[in-house]
């Protein structure tokens, strides 16, 4: 068998529906160690992108001396996200993928939206980069009450936002929804979920934190840099992908997904066969219109 395999009709193992569940940690584990080799393969696939666009954005700031269009290249890097979550989504719910026909498949069919969550990032990122930072530079000149004020703003900003693109992903890839509506909701399970969601920030400033640090002091070890090198290219993304929507994924089953079941259970008697049969409301709308 190949790296990718291309069996598309082999079957997934399934789970038994008598056995025992275990509680959140020990099932994050257990899938995670099941599907490991699953997990190194697709941090592969991401991982060729993400060196590209990297090292575009180390060679234009080389070049430019500018961090603001350093940047740019990340955004293309944001459509390759569809692949990378649907599959970590996927191992979650102990569904089969298919390792290279979905990273693929799921890329072509949600890169739009994707593309355009990834705009948005940059922009505000970059705004409360750069707001920050102003804040930092000018303290005497600005006043400490105005600037504990802004700067409190601001940090408040860069939470609630980065929080919600812990859920804005898993939207794409779940719902057939309009991005302002999945921005909507994004919005709300950022507070609604707020222990998971600092969670998901710790884990994250752990990744960001080790791997620098093993890339600092790859300049005297260049053991560790190898290291860091193997751990970009097998297995830091689809770790990083698989926690954060372990974390994420059951603020959404439980707010978005069991309500629709539970409503179409009412009305017809039977479960829907697809997340992809949820609409917003302007969906609904513009449908009873015609």
């Amino acid at each position: 068998m190949g790296l990718f395999s291309s069996n598309f009709d082999r079957p997934g193992p399934g789970v038994s529906k008598d056995e025992p569940h275990d509680n959140r940690f020990i099932h994050y584990w257990k899938i995670y160690g099941r599907h490991f080799w699953d997990l190194s393969k697709l941090n592969l696939l991401f991982a060729i992108p993400a060196s590209l666009l990297f090292i575009a954005c180390i060679v234009i700031a080389v070049k430019t001396n500018n961090a603001i269009l350093a940047g740019l290249p990340l955004i293309a890097l944001s459509p390759f996200l569809a692949g990378l979550t649907y599959e970590t989504r996927n191992f979650i719910r102990e569904e089969h993928v298919f390792i290279l026909h979905d990273f693929i498949a799921k890329l072509k069919e949600n890169w739009k939206q994707f593309l355009a969550n990834g705009l948005v990032c940059y922009v505000v990122y970059e705004i409360l980069g750069i707001s920050i930072s102003f804040y930092l530079r000018n303290q005497a000149k600005i006043g400490t009450a105005f600037l504990v004020f802004a700067s409190a703003v601001s940090l408040m900003i860069l939470f609630i936002f980065t929080a919600m693109q812990f859920y804005i992903p898993l939207q794409i890839v779940t719902f057939d929804m309009k991005l302002r509506q999945i921005y909507k909701n994004a919005g709300i399970f950022s507070i609604a979920a707020l222990g998971w969601n600092l969670i998901g920030f710790l884990i994250s400033g752990f990744l960001v934190l080790f791997l620098y640090f093993l890339v600092w002091a790859g300049q005297y070890m260049p053991l560790l840099l190898m290291v860091a090198i193997l751990l970009a290219v097998f297995l830091i993304w689809s770790f990083w992908s698989y926690t954060i929507n372990s974390l994420a994924y059951p603020t959404i089953d439980r707010l978005m997904i069991q309500p629709v079941l539970k409503k179409e259970a009412a009305e017809r008697g039977e479960y829907i066969k697809s997340e992809k049969d949820f609409v917003d409301d302007d969906d609904e709308e513009d449908d009873d219109e015609e």
